[in-house]
């Protein structure tokens, strides 16, 4: 069982790891070698499917994948974007002896959430045939046909082993329902389930792996580690006392590690060796420093502190500290004189205009370009800052502080990012830099949440309390709920409404966001997708 991070488009790289893995593989004298779903191109690959010239080269690597095979006895599972007849299938293959002696396309297409399948593939309308292997019957499935009820009645239930390859992004509880859905299979087959999950990061999706085995009374007999690579030996018919990796039910701990590993992979395959944070002395640029830290390490993050005249002195204590903590390199930059000179040279312009967000908002643009300036010099990736419920509502400020190549916490609501915070204070994960707590200073976590782009401001003067604010927009945007469901929960309905007008006028904003990891069943990348110019109102 392959459980491994591939490139999306670097089908050399790619390659090389089938081909290294699979010689591992042939010496154990294993019957079969898995990997992951479009493991070769990368998932998910997304429009490079629809060029010719991406299909061409998939084919001259298949060739080669199919060679490795020639006069060995393991079978080689693979799985890629196929043409035949103009039409393009997501396309399982099993490799022996140099030639194909069983293929399959998929037959069930995801279309909902981040998954747009049908804009690629056509689907296969034939029944699924098992494949005979000593005198066993084996099913092969390719993710979503696993979570096909009609798939699974159809079908012949006479079977010994269902192999199930996956690409299942990461959200808080995914875990669980993938095993219900395995269970489900397991006990109507009445049959042993492998599910082999896909690891690592593209863009905004996380793939926590997470592979395992389970009996056919729906216990788990054999369980992969998550966000962390591994090649796996299983002997299935042996495999009743192996030992099981333990599943935390911490939540707080596998947010921590997707956004962890998020970053890490971002980075990485984008060619940034350093990163940059504006660190406010507020929670959510306190938060992102310490993710950055844990993942990159002190050396390889550099925050800057940009005051203005309403940035207190207590929040540059705050910053000062919490860089002192993490051993962060941090410098301060004001842009007091430049704001009083731009505010000098619109003043004309501005002439009889009463003061209003758009001095604000000035402020937030001079951070956002020195910021920038800084990451072009140096190649060194921006960390935007700002979390889901700013987002949603568009508390942020378009070309200030939503500047950057990665928001790091856009998925994660403000109340979320307090009760991270207070959790990676008291808990010291493994896969962590720094092996200390408390170390984002106490009065960061507990000061009153304010921009300071005037006096004394603070964010509840012009917003619902978080917790509440937070809680309408979960029902609006992750339950997707109307106006009397909401109300059902004991908010005002002028309160409701005032939300839904905040987010809806936000739309363009997010438009133009950065990304950021997927941690939810409803993030605003490619999940929820609302026009920009919409007269609708709840």
């Amino acid at each position: 069982m392959l459980q491994k991070n591939s490139v999306v488009g670097d089908l050399d790289k790619n390659f090389k790891i089938i081909e290294k893995s699979y010689k591992k593989c042939v010496s154990h004298d294993c019957d079969f070698f898995l990997t992951t779903e479009l493991f070769l191109t990368g998932y998910p690959p997304q429009d490079l499917i629809l060029r010719n010239d991406f299909l061409k080269e998939i084919q001259i690597y298949k060739k080669k994948i199919m060679a490795l095979t020639k006069n060995k006895n393991s079978i080689l599972l693979l799985n890629i974007p196929e043409r035949n007849n103009n039409q393009i299938f997501n396309t399982l293959f099993l490799f022996k002896n140099g030639s194909t002696i069983y293929k399959k396309n998929k037959s069930v297409l995801p279309n909902y959430g981040v998954f747009d399948e049908k804009r690629y593939f056509n689907r296969e309308n034939s029944k699924i045939s098992d494949f005979k292997y000593k005198n066993k019957k084996i099913r092969f499935l390719i993710c979503e046909e696993l979570w096909s009820e009609n798939l699974m009645i159809n079908s012949n239930k006479n079977i010994d082993y269902l192999i199930c390859i996956n690409a299942s992004p990461y959200e808080i509880k995914k875990h669980d329902m993938r095993k219900k859905i395995v269970a489900r299979n397991a006990k109507f087959l009445k049959t042993n389930v492998i599910y082999l999950n896909y690891i690592g990061c593209q863009d905004e999706l996380v793939f926590d792996g997470g592979s395992f085995v389970m009996n056919k009374n729906a216990k788990i007999i054999y369980q992969s580690e998550f966000f962390k690579e591994s090649e796996t030996i299983i002997n299935i018919e042996k495999i009743t006392n192996k030992k099981i990796t333990k599943i935390s039910d911490d939540t707080q701990l596998q947010i921590y590690f997707a956004l962890i590993r998020s970053l890490q992979s971002y980075m990485k395959n984008n060619n940034f060796k350093k990163s940059i944070i504006g660190l406010s002395g507020g929670i959510d640029s306190a938060l992102c420093l310490m993710i950055a830290v844990d993942a990159l390490k002190s050396q390889n993050v550099k925050c800057f502190y940009l005051p203005t005249i309403y940035n207190s002195m207590k929040s540059q204590r705050d910053a000062y500290k919490l860089a002192k903590n993490l051993n962060v390199e941090i410098d301060t930059m004001s842009i007091e004189m430049l704001r009083k000179k731009i505010n000098s040279e619109l003043k004309p312009f501005f002439h009889n205009k009463t003061k209003d967000v758009t001095e604000e908002n000035i402020q937030s643009r001079l951070r956002g370009l020195l910021l920038m300036s800084i990451s072009n010099k140096f190649n060194s990736l921006l960390i935007t800052t700002g979390n889901k419920s700013e987002l949603a509502i568009g508390y942020s400020t378009l070309y200030g502080d939503m500047c950057g190549g990665f928001s790091l916490i856009k998925d994660l609501y403000k109340t979320q990012v307090y009760e991270l915070s207070k959790w990676r204070n008291t808990i010291i994960p493994d896969f962590c830099s720094f092996k200390q707590k408390g170390l984002i200073p106490e009065s960061i976590i507990l000061k009153e949440p304010s921009a300071e782009l005037k006096l004394n401001q603070k964010d509840e003067d012009s917003l619902p309390k978080y917790s509440v604010l937070d809680k309408i927009l979960e029902l609006i945007i992750d339950k997707n709920y109307d106006l009397q469901s909401i109300k059902r929960y004991g908010f005002n309905e002028k309160l409701i409404k005032k939300v839904w007008n905040m987010l809806k006028n936000a739309e363009f904003k997010r438009y133009q966001s950065a990304i950021g990891p997927k941690i939810s069943s409803m993030s605003f990348d490619k999940e929820r997708r609302f026009p920009i110019t919409n007269k609708f109102k709840i």
